[in-house]
């Protein structure tokens, strides 16, 4: 898409070329509502010819007008009739209505003046609604928002909401995750408390199985109030295949879904992916071996290093096995989303079964064509099994034990790291404090967790690890044998 400033000399060329050409531009009414209302016609003043155009804004003397092409144009307003200043102001009310009426019955900003969503950045949606960035990589972006007790969407509370984009960085598809069984009777906060929030004039559930239901049918009835009567179909794949309920707004497919004592989630995505069913074509292997292999940096001080791999925040449910899955899996080119996938993985209240997790995910990963390898790091932690894998571009999820004093080290010799210029006396250093403090941390059991390993140096001795807590922890480097001190069962790759 493209965008030009107008001036007097071409704005008769550009009108007399698409009168030419017979352009015109289609809209598509949905429903009672229209974010892009009728085309209107601008003339200009001394030619009189006149051009149909969708108005985007008008202000400053100037009129920005958009082309079935995708094309944006501004104009000076002073080459226009005064009937078409006064149609595009009408045109301008008529859109801002609509707008205001659709994000009124959703209870948040989702939409404006621009369009569909995914014709605009995802950043510019984010940051309407103010859901925080979550990660920012090479073709993947995405914004997590983990909601406070009285944010609602269609009169409903989501406990987590994401944003994830295309590779382009436009907005490719929204999660929010409502009920479900990993939240209520958390910890964090029992999950009646949440509906006393939101509908203190209403008696609350008192099982899951009541809350699943009570927000499923608060979600059906705001939206068939407001789009008409559902569509009934089946979403996803294989599996995961599902029956869900869908509504269409311009573009745009609203997917529930509902799985008894498991969860509630509404997905938005673009409406030919809803026609597809959720499904997604396959990157080809040797694609996705060209582009992980550019993304495994080398430094001269022999730091080996994979870039590019998604942040995924497990938030304050602790969710490290589910968010560490996403990460690889997105990575490798695979759709996942670390709520959904904590679900089907966890006990009522909390609690991820590793192993349940992960035969989840081989399910997924498979229905990819690719492969998830059972890794002994317990036994096999050296620098022969991280040149296997980090050399391709292909990370070791790793399940170890989180210690508090293994993170004082990890933080604090990252961040003098940053400053060294001698890696010989680097190493002999960190060698000597691994040796010091690795018979502490192999007798403490505590604190057990999974992340990444991302890379290594074979010159100092040190791995690369980063942790699902968001780009503050992305990166950070601690001497191997420190790592194995604290490794607990073993790994897992994600594989071609």
């Amino acid at each position: 898409m493209s965008e030009q400033i107008i001036n007097k000399n071409l704005l008769p060329n550009l009108i007399t070329k698409l009168k030419k050409a017979a352009i015109t531009l289609v809209v598509i009414l949905v429903g009672n509502y229209s974010l892009n209302a009728k085309l209107i016609d601008i003339t200009h003043e001394a030619l009189g010819n006149s051009l149909k155009v969708e108005v985007l804004a008008l202000k400053n003397e100037e009129i920005k007008i958009k082309l079935d092409t995708g094309d944006i144009y501004t104009i000076p307003t002073d080459l226009l009739t005064p009937q078409s200043i006064s149609n595009a102001r009408s045109f301008l009310r008529s859109k801002l209505d609509d707008l205001s009426k659709i994000n009124s019955f959703i209870g948040q900003p989702l939409f404006n003046l621009a369009g569909p969503l995914w014709e605009q950045p995802a950043s510019d949606t984010a940051r309407r609604l103010r859901w925080p960035i979550e990660s920012r990589a090479s073709k993947t972006l995405s914004f997590r928002f983990y909601t406070q007790d009285n944010y609602k969407f269609l009169g409903a509370h989501p406990y987590c909401a994401t944003l994830y984009a295309s590779p382009d960085g436009s907005a490719a598809l929204f999660s929010l995750v409502f009920a479900n069984k990993g939240d209520f009777a958390s910890n964090f906060g029992m999950g009646e408390d949440h509906f006393k929030k939101i509908n203190p004039d209403k008696k609350p559930p008192t099982s899951l199985d009541e809350a699943i239901k009570l927000d499923a049918k608060t979600l059906t009835k705001s939206l068939s109030d407001e789009l008409g009567p559902p569509k009934k179909q089946y979403y996803g794949e294989k599996a995961d295949k599902r029956k869900v309920l869908r509504w269409d707004l311009k573009g745009h497919s609203f997917i529930l879904s509902e799985r008894d004592e498991e969860y509630v989630s509404l997905l938005i995505v673009p409406i030919k992916v809803a026609d597809a069913a959720g499904k997604v074509t396959l990157v080809k292997d040797s694609i996705l071996k060209a582009t992980l292999t550019k993304n495994v940096k080398r430094k001269e001080n022999g730091d080996v290093l994979i870039t590019n791999i998604p942040m995924v925040n497990q938030g304050p449910k602790g969710y490290c096995a589910p968010a560490t899955a996403e990460r690889a899996m997105r990575y490798m080119s695979v759709p996942a989303d670390m709520y959904l996938l904590a679900v089907a993985a966890t006990a009522p209240g909390g609690g991820t079964n590793t192993t349940a997790l992960m035969n989840s995910c081989k399910r997924i990963v498979r229905s990819k064509a690719r492969k998830i390898r059972d890794i002994d790091l317990k036994k096999e932690l050296n620098f022969k099994t991280l040149k296997k894998y980090i050399n391709k571009g292909v990370p070791l999820l790793w399940q170890m034990r989180s210690l508090s004093e293994y993170n004082q080290i990890a933080n604090r010799r990252t961040r003098d790291r940053q400053n060294i210029t001698d890696f010989s006396d680097w190493a002999k250093s960190i060698s000597e404090e691994a040796e010091k403090v690795i018979t502490q941390l192999k007798n403490n059991e505590t604190n057990h967790h999974i992340c990444m390993i991302i890379g290594y140096n074979e010159k100092t001795n040190e791995v690369a690890v980063s942790d699902s807590w968001g780009i503050r922890y992305e990166l950070r480097w601690v001497h191997i044998d420190i790592a194995r001190s604290v490794t607990s069962r073993g790994g897992f790759v994600i594989d071609f």
